[in-house]
């Protein structure tokens, strides 16, 4: 059944052409032009580094730590180089296919995989590039609160902790969901092969060591009140992995939290936000302590073999300054990351 569409009539001003839209006409694709045969090519005939389509919305299909999988919205973006200096470009529409078609039905990585060789056969590519952005869900503890405890007549019957008061407390803390920025990301290289990147995104607080001691000598040599200047910071982690001996996303983060306690917190009562205080007073950092403490980790990981490569930059947004203090550092392998 033909579907009635709406279209104005300027006909009565253009009596040559047809104002009304057409829902069965059907072309064949050898009927249309097509501007990448016998193309008009300005400027100068070079080769192109990258040529594709960013972001595309994608659901894609992720394995957790756990062994479950989860279903994530993520924006994806899809390249490969065009190497013929006398060619157009790409078919753009085929590349929204071949992410439909490898990445949503499979399981992330071998979604990217999948992509990239379909990217680099069907475009006759030496070079192709996946990069998948999403966020990324799980858990954190509270500080200091205690989930709460069921109702009981007897507390002996349920594994708590007795307080100073003669009240009992969970021994398990209250949890809530917190979701990590991430990119996921393939490359491709008809000479070098395959490579994979996990960049993990871990946002914590920061109070600025020189500070804290100009507070400190303030408050003990003329009882002024002073405090310390803090501020929301970010940690960007990216480590270079092989997809057989995957690096998972909680890895990443557990190393962080295990380096920079201070991350940001989610479930927060008063006794939580007291403990935040305390954490970032025994934790003070500048930018460069931060890569230092989580370089640290990352080699470890690097001399195991658990990673081939890593990068790390943080970015602490002044609350003193109206710029933010940055600080990068890179394993330094050859024509590795930067």
């Amino acid at each position: 059944m033909k579907k009635d569409i709406r279209h104005t009539d300027y006909s009565s001003k253009m009596d040559d052409t047809i104002f009304t839209y057409d829902s069965d006409f059907y072309p064949l694709d050898a009927d249309l032009p097509d501007p990448q045969v016998d193309p008009i090519i300005p400027g100068k005939r070079v080769a192109i580094n990258k040529v594709g389509i960013a972001p595309v919305d994608l659901p894609i299909k992720l394995l957790r730590r756990d062994g479950t999988t989860q279903v994530l919205q993520a924006e994806a973006s899809l390249y490969c180089s065009l190497d013929n200096p006398d060619a157009k470009g790409l078919n753009l529409s085929r590349l929204y296919l071949i992410m439909h078609e490898t990445i949503e039905n499979n399981l992330s990585i071998d979604g990217i995989k999948k992509a990239l060789d379909t990217l680099a056969t069907k475009q006759g590519s030496n070079k192709a590039y996946c990069k998948l952005r999403f966020k990324y869900p799980w858990t954190q503890e509270a500080l200091r609160t205690r989930a709460e405890l069921p109702e009981v007549k007897d507390w002996k019957a349920i594994d708590g902790e007795v307080l100073s008061d003669g009240s009992v407390i969970n021994k398990l803390k209250m949890q809530g969901h917190i979701a990590y920025k991430v990119e996921l990301e393939g490359q491709y290289d008809k000479t070098s092969g395959y490579k994979f990147f996990l960049t993990v995104d871990y946002v914590y607080s920061s109070t600025c060591p020189c500070s804290f001691e100009l507070a400190h000598d303030a408050k003990s040599r003329r009882n002024a009140a002073a405090n310390a200047h803090s501020q929301r910071s970010i940690a960007k982690v990216k480590v270079q992995f092989d997809p057989s001996n995957i690096v998972w996303i909680e890895d990443v983060v557990e190393l962080c939290r295990k380096q920079i306690p201070t991350e940001v917190q989610i479930v927060v009562k008063r006794r939580d936000e007291q403990a935040f205080a305390e954490l970032n007073g025994s934790n003070l950092l500048f930018a460069e302590d931060v890569v230092r403490l989580l370089y640290a980790e990352l080699d470890n990981w690097f001399d195991s073999g658990k990673i081939s490569d890593f990068s790390i930059s943080t970015s602490h947004q002044e609350s003193l300054h109206p710029w933010d203090a940055i600080a990068v550092v890179t394993k330094g392998i050859p024509h590795g990351l930067t």
